[in-house]
């Protein structure tokens, strides 16, 4: 072997060594390759927490089940892009979201709630729910200043401070809405005084009652029979419009 060709092959050692260890490098700083856009982009991640054990999906491929102490789950290493998340479990509700990621940020998701559609366990939450709307008192407005009064709109039907006064919902005939009354430290953000429109309702509202925490509603909305007798229907709804909100009918 000439010395031409001993020199040929230390450069392209050389050159791919280097080569690699700029790779690994990009690697480890949290960058990968997009062949769609033919250059390394920095990743994102997805992470979630479930109330109970379930399955993640992510576009409609199945991920991985939760840890099996705290029910949660992350997906690392995501290129910036918008994914379909989906939770599941058998004989619960499912929940799912379309999620954007961003380059070196987490979207993070950390009050999933699936609820039981058959079975005890069913049969305990409607217990649950009917107790909460047989204790709730109508006696809020009592507790609140006059500085948050002042923020309620007057065609209100009725409002309900979260258990620990960090929210306010109030409802209209058919809206549904939140007021922060502190400062959300876990996504998706908000200040205090930041006030949200959640969602609109063909049906009626009846009433809402906090469930579970400050992050889910239980709302009771006035549907009719074939007859045009009035009945109640009862819906859990969160509160984190990202992606599409989760309603779910009890």
């Amino acid at each position: 072997m000439t010395k031409r060709v001993k020199r040929v092959f230390f450069y392209s050692a050389v050159i791919v060594f280097l080569l690699l260890s700029y790779i690994v490098i990009l690697y480890a700083q949290g960058y990968k390759y997009s062949f769609s856009e033919g250059k390394f982009k920095r990743t994102g991640a997805i992470a979630l927490k479930v109330n109970t054990g379930s399955k993640v999906y992510l576009d409609d491929e199945f991920q991985g089940d939760t840890s099996f102490f705290s029910n949660s789950y992350s997906i690392d290493r995501l290129l910036p892009g918008t994914y379909k998340l989906s939770i599941q479990k058998d004989n619960y509700s499912s929940w799912q979201k379309t999620t954007a990621v961003e380059e070196g940020f987490v979207a993070d998701f950390p009050n999933i709630l699936l609820l039981p559609e058959e079975g005890e366990e069913e049969q305990k939450l409607f217990q649950e729910v009917g107790l909460l709307f047989k204790e709730v008192e109508l006696s809020n407005r009592a507790s609140l200043s006059a500085e948050i009064l002042s923020e309620l709109p007057t065609n209100i039907k009725s409002f309900r401070l979260s258990e620990n006064k960090n929210k306010l919902v109030w409802w209209t005939n058919n809206e549904v809405w939140i007021l922060w009354l502190s400062d959300q430290n876990y996504q998706p953000f908000y200040k205090k005084g930041d006030k949200e429109l959640i969602t609109r309702f063909a049906q009626p509202i009846q009433n809402v009652i906090w469930f579970r925490g400050e992050d889910q509603l239980i709302l009771e909305l006035e549907s009719h029979d074939s007859k045009n007798r009035p009945y109640s229907v009862y819906k859990m709804m969160e509160i984190d419009k990202r992606g599409g909100l989760n309603i779910v009918e009890l």
